[in-house]
């Protein structure tokens, strides 16, 4: 079995792709082309298949029911959750060097989430973003964005913070 890279989570069952988009646009009452959208906004990294065909997981599915509540049940939309996750403090979960901090694309943007960002130091380390903790946790993160700022500053450790909303969480 491949050893994770680090930050990369490896429960593979839960997140093996084998949900055509058209299946999970089915299970979570949306279009396809709503679907699409989530994807091309940034929400949603489906994972490929040789031929290209989008496949996803039950944890993207539980993932776009997630983002549904913010968008209906918060009324956020899709520019707010976006900005949102981009105040992930990704560069703190991950022991980055101050000059490869200030280096990187994705500290400097403020306006997206780091997996959108081009040009980030985690990918040449070997860090897929779809298998990164902080894009597949990072989004049931946002509703509770001050207390995992808090959190971060009293523990002195992000991946912690993450871990204790993480356990909380009940959606």
């Amino acid at each position: 079995m491949r050893k994770a890279a680090p930050g990369e989570t490896t429960d593979r069952n839960f997140d093996d792709p084998v949900i055509s988009i058209g299946t999970l646009a089915d299970k979570v009452g949306l279009s396809v082309s709503a679907v699409r959208k989530y994807e091309s906004q940034g929400l949603l990294i489906p994972h490929r298949g040789p031929s290209g065909r989008r496949l996803f997981s039950q944890e993207d599915v539980d993932r776009v029911r997630y983002i549904q509540h913010l968008i209906r049940g918060l009324g956020l939309n899709i520019e707010g959750i976006r900005r949102m996750q981009a105040l992930l403090p990704c560069w703190s979960i991950f022991p980055c060097e101050k000059k490869t901090r200030n280096g990187c694309e994705a500290y400097k943007v403020n306006s997206q989430p780091c997996w959108t960002v081009k040009g980030k130091s985690c990918a040449p380390q070997g860090n897929e973003c779809r298998k990164c903790v902080v894009y597949r946790f990072g989004t049931l993160c946002t509703e509770h964005i001050k207390r995992l700022v808090y959190d971060q500053i009293t523990l002195n450790d992000s991946s912690m913070a993450i871990r204790e909303l993480m356990r909380q969480k009940k959606y």
